[in-house]
């Protein structure tokens, strides 16, 4: 019950701050709210797929909380911020879990009335956690340059503290960690040619 009462007291906590927002400044509402709402729901997303663990019926790594369901569904309310953290916690979460010790029992995904997915199990971690990044980063994307930044900063820290401290593993941080560097990469497209090298220096002269 207390792992319970921790998710829904982060996610009454994020419900608060959004439907009753202080009367402050426009950089509030604009900027700092927005990020509280995010990186609350980034907590409460690396920590929902393991509810399972503690509600009856559902058995542990349940496709209902280890996949992008609730994510989407919260897209269906709108909140950006909150859709986008909490899609981004998931994704963290499921990124750990594709690197079980070994494929086996609570390892494996369990449909609900259909049972263990055993070797597609790995399939579905990776097409959802995928799922959740793409939709994290698209709704990322809609909020604006500092939230934006702040938020995909905030991602990279929790995501290193999870995987070392809670996690223990190194093999999630590194898939993590690149990524991350694709996508950046894909973003911004930096160019480090030799033509680029030679136009810019000589520019600075």
């Amino acid at each position: 019950m207390k792992y319970w009462f921790q998710c829904l007291g982060l996610a009454a906590l994020i419900g608060l701050l959004n439907y009753y927002p202080l009367p402050f400044f426009p950089t509030y509402e604009q900027i700092l709210l927005p990020l509280v709402s995010f990186f609350l729901a980034l907590i409460l997303g690396v920590r929902f797929p393991d509810i399972d663990l503690f509600t009856p019926g559902l058995k542990h790594r349940s496709a209902i909380t280890h996949s992008v369901l609730l994510p989407w569904l919260m897209t269906l309310v709108g909140y950006p911020a909150i859709v986008s953290g909490l899609a981004m916690g998931m994704a963290i979460h499921m990124l750990a879990d594709i690197f079980p010790k070994a494929w086996i029992g609570g390892a494996l995904i369990k449909m609900p009335f259909f049972g263990s997915l055993g070797r597609l199990s790995p399939f579905w971690l990776m097409f959802n956690c995928l799922a959740c990044l793409a939709l994290g980063l698209q709704t990322t994307s809609a909020l604006g340059e500092w939230v934006a930044v702040g938020g995909l900063s905030s991602s990279l820290l929790i995501m290193i503290w999870y995987f070392l401290r809670e996690e223990k593993s190194m093999p999630p941080l590194l898939a993590g960690l690149m990524i991350i560097s694709a996508l950046f990469w894909s973003h911004y497209n930096p160019d480090f040619s030799l033509l680029s090298l030679i136009k810019s220096t000589g520019n600075t002269i």
